[in-house]
């Protein structure tokens, strides 16, 4: 008895052994030192189990002695104390039967260990396992689960918020199909095959669809999750709703595009007018040597023949240079005209002008200085007065009528179709000239473009940029029609008023 006793005492657990009506016949010295702690009963030898046991716990230890004698089975009890000093000790309590042959009751060993230690941890575990619940559960930041089949086991209080779905709309519901536009679904499958490959994902941008319609934009950085044999079972998302940062970015990037192409437009420009000038300085130092060069040559010949110059020698050489200042005068004239137009310093001057005398001294004044080479051919109807800018009206006509004259060299008549329809005023100017290739049509409106049917005869590019400028000032429009070799045709329509 002393030997087992011995060994008894070197357990770690408290060990009592009693018969089977409770009475102790012998116990361990681990079981004095729980005793002492939780109770002030000292425990003895022929005393009774239920001596030393709480007033609560008196009726569940004797229920539990019934219940052996009865089945002859061990039961496990758990038990509370609160010792003498206000600390709480925790108890597991283990009764086992040792049953003899005849399956008779012979004695009860009641094994107790202490897991006051494990109690306390598993309670602080539990703790700090609700304070993690409560703090994902009202986080500021959108914290959601699935399995890995993609259902949905956990949806935090800010996901409802943003979704207006309920957490008993979305658990156990499978995500991609609740949440997200079919378009959409390839994105989570993508996903989801990287997450169970075990790899954690970060700054995902997926979009998510609102209950009742909308949608937001989430970035989301998802982990994992594994079993104890580290296979994955589903994933944790936690992520941010940038929706309003997205559209931000977007109209953003608008601006960005918006400005650049408001600056490759003003490069672009800018490349023109550098074209445009250095077209000008090359057009415009050809056209003007040209005249010069012959005034500088009759004013020579008729300085050195001053003395012997006839007076029908002398006319012809005058009237080369009246010719050649003329020509060079509608060159300035042309040049200045297409500056106001570029700078903006043009403004319509509305005043009332007869249409039959105006169309009368055009035509004079044109027939003059082409020295009535050609036969301006007018036909008009009943002409009225309409209120307009006339030196625009000029620039327009003259100019038109100056082309056609210039650019059918070979031929001896152009025309003029003057219609006034009440509202409106038409001027159509046709000769049966060298025309317009279909492919310079486009350009002729442009400064500085000349056909090259026309290379050789005197001009800057100048003079249809002016008339279609005009014409807009006038709140009208321009249509040309043109065959090569066969001759053109410029219709004008202005409005009967330019107020």
């Amino acid at each position: 008895m002393d030997m087992l006793k011995d060994i008894l005492d070197n357990l770690t657990d408290s060990i009592i052994i009693m018969d089977p009506d409770g009475q102790i016949v012998l116990f361990n010295s681990e079981a004095v030192r729980i005793q002492k702690s939780i109770s002030e009963t000292p425990i003895r030898i022929g005393g009774f189990i239920t001596d030393i046991v709480s007033e609560e716990r008196k009726p569940v230890v004797a229920e539990i002695l019934k219940t052996i004698k009865r089945q002859r089975k061990p039961v496990k009890n758990f038990a509370e104390y609160r010792t003498p000093f206000g600390a709480t000790v925790f108890l597991e309590v283990n009764f086992i039967p040792v049953v003899g042959g005849k399956r008779d009751l012979r004695y009860i060993n009641v094994i107790a260990q202490d897991i006051t230690n494990r109690k306390i941890f598993e309670k602080k575990l539990k703790t700090a396992t609700a304070d993690l619940s409560n703090l994902l559960e009202h986080a500021n930041a959108i914290i959601f689960s699935v399995d890995s089949r993609g259902y949905v086991v956990g949806w935090n209080n800010h996901c409802v918020e943003l979704t207006r779905y309920a957490k008993e709309e979305v658990l156990s519901q499978k995500f991609p199909e609740l949440l997200l536009r079919k378009s959409n679904m390839p994105l989570f499958t993508d996903l989801m095959e990287r997450l169970v490959k075990n790899e954690a994902v970060c700054n995902f941008q997926l979009p998510i669809r609102k209950k009742g319609g909308g949608e937001i934009i989430v970035m989301l950085s998802a982990t994992p999750r594994t079993n104890a044999n580290g296979q994955v079972v589903g994933a944790t998302m936690v992520g941010q709703d940038v929706t309003e940062l997205m559209v931000y970015r977007k109209r953003l990037e608008q601006q960005v595009e918006t400005k650049t192409a408001a600056l490759e437009q003003v490069m672009k420009k800018e490349k023109e007018a550098v074209e445009l000038k250095s077209r000008f300085v090359s057009i415009a130092s050809h056209e003007f040597r040209s005249p010069l060069s012959s005034i500088d040559y009759a004013a020579s010949f008729i300085k050195q023949n001053a003395a012997t110059i006839g007076k029908k020698k002398l006319n012809e050489k005058v009237e080369v240079i009246e010719k050649h200042v003329s020509y060079m005068s509608h060159l300035l004239e042309d040049v200045l005209n297409y500056s106001k137009n570029e700078e903006g310093k043009i403004r319509v001057v509305p005043s009332a002008v007869c249409l039959e005398a105006f169309v009368k001294n055009a035509v004079e004044e044109v027939s003059c200085q082409c020295k009535h080479s050609h036969h301006i051919c007018v036909s008009t109807n009943k002409l009225g007065t309409l209120v307009t800018d006339e030196k625009l009206l000029r620039n327009i006509l003259g100019n038109l009528l100056t082309n056609a004259v210039k650019f059918s060299p070979e031929r001896e008549e152009v025309s003029l179709y003057v219609h006034d329809l009440g509202d409106r005023i038409t001027l159509e100017v046709s000769d049966e000239g060298i025309g317009i290739a279909d492919d310079e049509l486009e350009l002729i409106f442009q400064p500085f473009v000349r056909g090259k049917a026309v290379e050789h005869i005197q001009g800057t590019g100048l003079g249809l940029s002016i008339v279609k400028k005009a014409v807009e000032l006038l709140r009208g429009t321009i249509q040309v029609k043109s065959t090569p070799g066969k001759g053109s045709a410029f219709k004008v329509t202005i409005p009967r008023s330019a107020i």
